[in-house]
């Protein structure tokens, strides 16, 4: 049961009156000066389907335990229960009174866990539905050859960004709601209504005309990969069944270190701005490790347009495929900033073009003219095959061996891949798309200075929490930086 709800300013008055025969820790002279400017008090809305309005014990405040994770954060724990043995119990009474608590009112470890679940809306998962067939250990020579073919794309991947594009056109012309995951959901209403709303008040960022960078990076899950026995065979390589402690993590490929890793992906969208240095979290989502950053980019911008109005977003070289164009001019009225991908750049399997007709027509390099063989809807582009197979298959193509004969793509002004509305070559492009690197710079400052790759948890849900708070801090951090410009 809710407790009644006590506004920001009598949080802030209690703080002040108990810290005046409280001795401050010079460490953390900060944190409470930070925890001030944040007013919780409109989570209570959220958390009004979460708890019994009517019967139950009456239980800590939302906002008084949400508060004293932000609390954990700027003072650099990444354990609730370190948090709770070595700082809320502490005999000055400093944590908990910044909390909000009174000091014979702490909560427990087990309540600050309960309050994650509560709160993230996450499953209670029974230990027989994460108990399955171990995965296959890969030889030295597999592992080798899979990290030479960690660009290919396996057949059911293929085309993917264009099949979530019809995927979304169809829930929009059929009126249908945007799907978002409970936890999803909670964690971006509680950055929303906290930070985002008093961030576009200090003059940061404008909820309708939003300029974001987008990129994902790895969080590392605290469990193993290959599962935990629960047989008692004498074979410790035995095909007996295993415990998986983390269901939705899955091995993805950090590209940044090169590396396989075991853990959940974190997208997120980060606002920049040309007038200001300031650069914020505005969307998050947590996915399985292996979750290309393309998928991942499209399902973040669909949702995130249902809450605000993205005009620009830059992404990486990773994000180019022409449906996320095609999505992003459509269905979220944004124009996005990326580079080509030159992954596949000057690989020629045959002989290239030697030229183009005024007319706009390939001529091959024997110097005839190729013959139109229809449109390409699923990239946008014209098929040109070579005239001398057209006319005759028996022929001999000297441009290429293969027996249907030379085959070359041209693209249409319309695509909007190959020719943006702002050309990649203009000034104004690369003035654009100097802030993408802003998504890696708060990644920076959430997973080494509020320490979130340190988290020791196994959950999706919980990984997500914790991304909130650090997304949080940052909002917070920079707030108290306006506010005091000598810092």
């Amino acid at each position: 049961m809710l407790p009644s709800l006590t506004s920001h300013d009598e949080y802030v008055d209690f703080v002040n009156d108990a810290l005046e025969s409280i001795e401050i820790p010079k460490v953390h002279t900060d944190v409470a000066g930070k925890l001030a400017l944040l007013d919780l008090t409109p989570i209570r809305l959220l958390m009004l389907d979460l708890y019994c309005l009517k019967k139950g014990r009456i239980g800590y405040a939302p906002e008084d335990l949400l508060r004293t994770f932000l609390a954990m954060v700027f003072c650099g724990i990444t354990s609730p229960t370190t948090w709770v043995e070595g700082y809320l119990q502490d005999k000055s009474g400093f944590y908990a009174v910044i909390s909000g608590f009174e000091t014979n009112g702490i909560p427990s470890t087990g309540c600050l866990y309960q309050f994650i679940d509560r709160l993230m809306q996450l499953p209670t998962y029974c230990k027989q539905h994460q108990i399955r067939f171990k995965r296959k250990r890969l030889s030295k020579t597999q592992k080798q050859q899979l990290k030479a073919d960690k660009t290919k794309v396996s057949k059911r991947h293929v085309g993917i960004v264009a099949k979530l594009a019809q995927r979304f056109r169809r829930i929009k012309t059929d009126g249908e709601e945007v799907y978002v995951p409970d936890d999803e959901a909670i964690a971006n209403a509680i950055l929303d209504c906290c930070c985002l709303t008093e961030s576009q008040r200090r003059g940061l960022l404008d909820k309708k005309h939003l300029f974001v960078s987008g990129d994902g990076t790895k969080l590392p899950v605290h469990g193993n990969s290959y599962g935990k026995r629960v047989c008692s065979c004498d074979d410790k390589n035995c095909d007996c069944k295993r415990y998986y402690n983390a269901p939705d993590a899955s091995i993805g490929y950090d590209a940044y270190r090169d590396t396989y890793i075991y853990s959940h992906s974190l997208y997120q969208l980060t606002s920049v701005s040309q007038s200001h240095t300031y650069e914020l979290p505005t969307y998050l989502m947590m996915t399985t490790g292996c979750r290309h950053d393309s998928v991942t980019g499209s399902f973040a911008m669909n949702r995130a347009t249902q809450r605000v109005d993205i005009d620009k977003a830059c992404f990486d070289a990773a994000h180019d495929a022409t449906a996320f164009y095609q999505m992003a001019d459509d269905l979220w009225q944004s124009e996005v900033f990326i580079p080509l991908n030159t992954t596949n750049e000057g690989n020629f399997k045959q002989i290239p073009m030697a030229t183009i007709s005024p007319k706009g027509i390939p001529i091959c390099a024997k110097g005839h003219q190729m013959y139109y063989s229809g449109h390409c809807k699923d990239r946008d582009r014209q098929k040109w095959r070579c005239p001398l197979k057209v006319k005759n298959a028996d022929s001999t193509c000297h441009c290429s061996t293969s027996h249907y004969g030379r085959v070359v793509y041209t693209h249409t002004p319309e695509n909007l891949r190959i020719f943006p509305k702002t050309p990649r070559s203009s000034p104004t492009f690369k003035k654009v798309y100097d802030h993408r690197t802003a998504a890696e710079r708060v990644f920076k400052r959430q997973k080494l200075d509020f320490k979130l790759a340190q988290f020791k948890t196994r959950s999706k849900g919980r990984h997500l929490f914790y991304a909130m708070l650090t997304a949080i801090a940052v909002h917070v951090e920079t707030w108290y930086r306006l506010d005091s410009p000598a810092i």
